[in-house]
């Protein structure tokens, strides 16, 4: 038959073929390039055992990604077919691709001279085999008058805990258009006592990896290519992540865990100082593994060094209502400012070694001058200078910023509550966030205020937060952004973390703060008035609707039934918050 392949430029390491497209009708009635292939569900998930996926939509290319696995040989030759019917009729491309072990046997296409708001289809058939068919949508041109609908989710831990809210994504109506995940895509880890607890038929292995933990409980954590490969592919075999892949196409980029936990540039925080961590090679295969299993249009240079191997912020334009900025903020941040080692009174750091007082539950008093001086950054000045050029040259009417890490300040205050006079105070919950980087963060918001209509989408955190962004948290001033915060897909959420930190303290236990954790939203809401919501427990995903110039709402849905349950009852609360145009502010509808 004849192909669409009009030409195809292979990059190295990159596994990514560029697909022109024909015009629609050109080739319909072609045949598959494979005679009578089976569609027999144990067929399919021996030859696509990840299912497909499109990603990074725009209003004339798309990419498609599939992972097709030989039965004998080292690669494997994959038929692929775009349609603009789900029946095939009408096809737009087809071709072949080769998928081999230099891959981990993945492929990704990107499609062009595609029409603009689109509905394509797509398949792969490979030794007799075909795959589901997926489904994708290019993005409008820049200037049609259209009100988006899209999803945002974050952290989805496989160990011990189900994807119920993809099964709350696919049963959502109307549909959305995209899905926009933050981050947190695996966890590096098979039994993190922190917060993993593995069950019978849900759990990863890691087949090589490193061990780390307290003597008294290692775990694995992945460190070689094949152990990030790996996760991919055990995450990827969840059946309700494979249907959203399959539905729509996700946007995505990467928080600490597709590397290591609180990770910094090519530096891990396992060990809390008890030993270098830093890695580039540990660093370059888990971002080779992100960028072979994720449909994303990014730059990747395999014989490149760190951190020049990958650039993944980006910006996606959806109309003329609505960009999405999408940062990096592991790739190029500094250290955290209070190392893990030494006790640091300052910050009521009191034991050695240890994440308590240099990343999580910091004073806040004695931190800020600390930070000050040090002035760290979390984007890097190249990176930061885009991002606020790309902001504040935007003519959409809303800029959405993907961020990883939370923006707002999140403290506590616990002056009025019966602690030792040190606790008496105001506290960050984490300086792995944005509260970390106070300096940059009052640069970047003051020069973002210039823009109208900035949002930030955030993940992370594991929690649900609605916040109205200044640039100075302390001072009492108009605020000039807002930030919504979904809550973790599947993963413990931040109420549940520090229950346990707090119960596996000996200190903290003494000093009754345990009694505190179910007061979480309460503390963090009087000691934030710009927090307008606060759910510190509980799971779920989020829903963003763009309703033109007039407003942005978000519809944060937190599924009822635990994610630890296999069963999925589909209870959904409903929480809705909306920002109108111009105020910066939030309203519960």
């Amino acid at each position: 038959m004849t192909t669409t392949l009009v030409r195809r430029d292979v990059l190295r390491g990159l596994g990514l073929v560029t697909v022109v497209a024909t015009a629609p009708g050109l080739l319909a009635g072609c045949a598959s390039v494979e005679d009578g292939p089976t569609s027999d569900p144990g067929a399919r998930a021996r030859i696509f055992p990840q299912g497909v996926a499109s990603g990074d939509p725009t209003p004339d290319t798309v990419i498609l990604w599939v992972r097709a696995v030989p039965d004998a040989s080292h690669s494997l030759a994959v038929h692929y077919e775009v349609a603009t019917d789900a029946a095939f009729a009408t096809m737009v491309a087809a071709g072949n691709v080769t998928t081999s072990p230099d891959t981990d046997h993945t492929a990704k296409l990107k499609l062009t001279g595609l029409t603009a708001s689109t509905t394509y289809y797509y398949r792969f058939t490979a030794q007799g085999v075909v795959s589901v068919v997926g489904r994708t949508k290019t993005a409008p041109l820049p200037g049609d008058d259209v009100s988006p609908r899209f999803a945002f989710v974050t952290c989805q831990d496989f160990n011990g805990r189900y994807f119920h809210a993809y099964k709350a994504l696919l049963a959502e109506t109307p549909e959305p258009e995209f899905v926009l995940h933050l981050g947190d895509y695996i966890y590096e880890t098979e039994g993190d006592p922190r917060f993993q607890e593995p069950s019978e038929d849900r759990r990863v292995t890691i087949a090589e990896g490193i061990v780390i933990g307290e003597k008294d409980a290692p775990f694995k954590a992945a460190f070689t290519l094949g152990d990030y490969r790996s996760l991919y592919r055990q995450y990827r075999s969840d059946p309700d992540l494979q249907a959203a892949h399959a539905l729509f196409p996700f946007i995505n980029i990467w928080d600490d865990h597709e590397f290591a936990d609180d990770c910094w540039q090519d530096n891990a925080t396992h060990s809390n100082d008890l030993e270098d961590e830093q890695n580039p090679t540990r660093r370059k295969a888990a971002s080779r593994a992100w960028n072979e299993y994720q449909p994303a249009d990014v730059h990747y240079d395999e014989a490149a060094a760190f951190p020049n191997d990958i650039l993944i912020y980006r910006k996606l334009r959806w109309g003329k209502h609505l960009e999405i900025f999408l940062t990096d903020q592991r790739y190029f941040r500094s250290d955290h400012v209070i190392p893990e080692g030494p006790v640091d009174v300052d910050v009521a750091k009191l034991s050695k070694n240890s994440a308590l007082g240099s990343r999580a539950f910091v004073l806040k008093k004695g931190f800020d001058p600390k930070e000050a001086a040090a002035k760290p950054t979390m984007l890097g000045q190249v990176q930061k200078d885009w991002l606020i050029d790309s902001v504040t040259s935007s003519d959409a009417t809303w800029k959405v910023w993907g961020s990883e890490t939370q923006v707002a300040q999140l403290v506590v205050n616990l002056k009025d509550y019966d602690v030792p006079e040190l606790y008496k105070d105001l506290f960050y919950l984490t300086v792995d966030q944005w509260d970390g980087f106070r300096t940059e963060r009052k640069e970047v918001l003051t020069e973002l205020a210039t823009a109208s209509n900035v949002v930030v989408l955030t993940g992370d955190v594991h929690a649900f937060y609605a916040s109205e962004l200044h640039p100075d948290f302390d001072a009492k001033t108009t605020p000039t952004a807002v930030e919504f915060v979904v809550g973790a897909a599947a993963s413990t959420s931040f109420q549940e973390i520090i229950e346990r930190v707090v119960e596996g303290n000996a200190t903290f236990k003494s000093l009754g703060l345990g009694a505190l954790v179910p007061k979480m939203d309460e503390l963090i809401r009087e000691a934030g008035p710009h927090c307008k919501f606060a759910r510190s427990k509980g799971n779920g995903i989020g829903i963003v609707d763009v309703e033109g110039e007039s407003e942005l709402r978000v519809t944060f849905l937190l599924l009822k039934s635990p994610v630890t349950s296999k069963a999925f009852d589909g209870g959904i609360e409903r929480v809705v918050l909306r920002t109108k145009s111009g105020s910066a502010t939030i309203e519960t509808v």
